[in-house]
């Protein structure tokens, strides 16, 4: 495993600041044919924060300057439907598909050409576009592919803290949110926050239906969120899965996140409605 501790890095006091304010908040990334006729002004007045895909429906400019806008990023798997698609489809680092989201194919972060293609490219396209920072999905690939195969992945982990270290310093002042379990821990120091999907209710993709966490599936996430506080204590946002006729549900689960302390997000499995 790599070592988190020996990196002292602290996030700008104006992203954490921004980070530790946001009481309300809402995630959008799956993709929807209705965003050209959403009035962004509206469900962005009743926000602190929200993190959006990078959809030309979505006009950034029609939500209030007061609301933190962060764009979503994988770092650990390429997206078949992103632009980029056709100028890396067949290279080497792509791994393989993400048997739960077709179009997604895990990829070998270590790889030069896929980290320069977000550090880049990806990471100034959005902030250009006007994101003042990033939520970070998919860190988890790493150890992930690591332990599954530890002498083909060797190094996933190292990779993975190399590349958020220099994203971070390349970009000090804008707000990154890591999002992930196993990974969290060893990007903590270059981040402003944590983001757990599932503590307490999930999609479960075995039996394509919304539950509750188990006791052990629970357990585990919350240790996950312990070492990466160990590391550096951030805020931390939970997306809780429930689908839109089960209020009882969503309703609990956002209350125990919330009782930990964390700031607690209901939505369904593909994150495409709004709140």
């Amino acid at each position: 495993m790599a070592s988190c501790a020996v990196v002292q890095w602290h996030p700008s006091p104006g992203s954490n600041k921004r980070l530790s304010s946001v009481t309300h908040w809402w995630i959008l990334i799956g993709r929807s044919n209705a965003f050209d006729a959403i009035d962004w002004k509206l469900p962005g007045r009743k926000s602190e924060m929200i993190i959006l895909n990078d959809d030309p429906g979505i006009v950034l400019g029609e939500i209030p300057p007061s609301t933190l806008r962060l764009a979503y990023l994988s770092v650990g798997e390429a997206d078949r439907q992103r632009g980029y698609w056709a100028s890396i489809r067949g290279r080497p680092f792509l791994v393989e598909a993400d048997p739960n989201w077709p179009d997604n194919v895990r990829v070998d972060i270590r790889d030069s050409e896929w980290q320069r293609l977000l550090l880049d490219q990806e990471v100034p396209r959005l902030l250009e576009r006007g994101f003042q920072g990033l939520m970070l999905d998919t860190i988890d690939v790493a150890p992930y592919l690591e332990q599954r195969d530890p002498a083909r992945f060797a190094g996933m982990r190292r990779a993975l803290v190399d590349l958020v270290d220099e994203l971070r310093r390349d970009h000090p002042a804008i707000v990154l949110l890591a999002n992930g379990t196993e990974a969290l821990a060893e990007v903590a120091p270059f981040v402003d926050g944590y983001v757990v999907e599932g503590l307490f209710a999930t999609y479960d993709f075995g039996h394509r239906d919304y539950r509750p966490t188990t006791q052990n599936e629970r357990g585990w996430k919350l240790a996950q969120i312990e070492r990466a506080q160990k590391v550096a204590r951030r805020p931390v946002f939970t997306i809780e899965y429930a689908s839109v006729g089960d209020i009882a549900l969503g309703q609990w689960a956002a209350t125990e996140s919330a009782d930990l302390g964390f700031r607690p997000y209901v939505t369904v499995k593909d994150i495409n409605s709004l709140p």
